[in-house]
């Protein structure tokens, strides 16, 4: 991996079958965007917990304001103006848990498989990495295979399950926990 001199700054990248897309840090502007993607995703009903149609712009802008940059921050995958893809940080809140951040990505139908899951999980663990992060979480469904794979291709590892987690399409499936030590 390429480290950018500044994480936060935007970055054009190519993805595998030839599209661009601009990876950068969320804007406020972006909220309709954003709204639009999450409720593409969550129609979709796999991989992500998201289960409602988030209602309405205004509490878009509100999440979109929790990220500060320090110890929240949400990339957006930009296609021709249009969230595409996204991936976010939350970091720890108590003192014993603020060098751990909790990572979440989401990605529409149509731009999975091309590299965009591999780039944006990069940009979140470069700006961890500059933000004094020590470890890297998340969750992800048991039988998602492809995004399992790409955790444990950028050093993440099974730290434990829930099983029979997550109700999905009317089967209950394991919740699997991964972890990233990002320093030494």
């Amino acid at each position: 991996m390429t480290l950018m001199a500044d994480p936060m700054r935007g970055e054009e990248v190519t993805l595998k079958d030839g599209r661009k897309v601009v990876i950068r840090p969320s804007r406020l502007r972006d909220a309709q965007s954003l709204l639009r993607n999450v409720n593409l995703i969550g129609r979709e009903e796999v991989y992500i917990l998201l289960d409602h149609v988030v209602p309405n712009l205004e509490e878009e802008r509100r999440w979109l304001g929790t990220f500060d940059g320090v110890r929240t921050v949400l990339f957006v995958a930009d296609a021709d103006g249009e969230a595409i893809g996204s991936a976010d940080c939350h970091g720890g809140t108590y003192a014993k848990t603020r060098h751990v951040g909790g990572i979440g990505i989401a990605i529409r139908d149509g731009w999975r498989g091309v590299g965009l899951g591999r780039m944006l999980m990069e940009r979140i663990l470069e700006w961890m990495r500059a933000r004094g992060f020590k470890k890297a979480e998340l969750a992800v469904f048991g039988t998602n295979g492809r995004a399992r794979r790409l955790y444990e291709s950028l050093g993440f590892e099974n730290e434990g399950s829930s099983r029979r987690h997550v109700l999905l399409r009317g089967a209950y499936e394991d919740e699997i926990h991964m972890g990233l030590w990002l320093q030494d």
